[in-house]
């Protein structure tokens, strides 16, 4: 339990860092998961190439 304002805003400053933490490190992972199905793919580099 919060005794005080100054504890609770504690306990939520640090509450708020490790979610932006854990949100950091998971937009980096699903980037690389991105750019890395991309470099996979052998996608030509002109769009007109492709054939459907």
């Amino acid at each position: 339990m919060f005794y005080t304002l100054y504890d609770f805003m504690v306990y939520t400053k640090n509450l708020t860092y490790i979610i932006m933490g854990v949100t950091l490190v998971l937009f980096v992972c699903f980037y690389r998961f991105l750019t890395a199905r991309d470099e996979r793919s052998g996608r030509p580099e002109n769009w007109k190439e492709l054939k459907f």
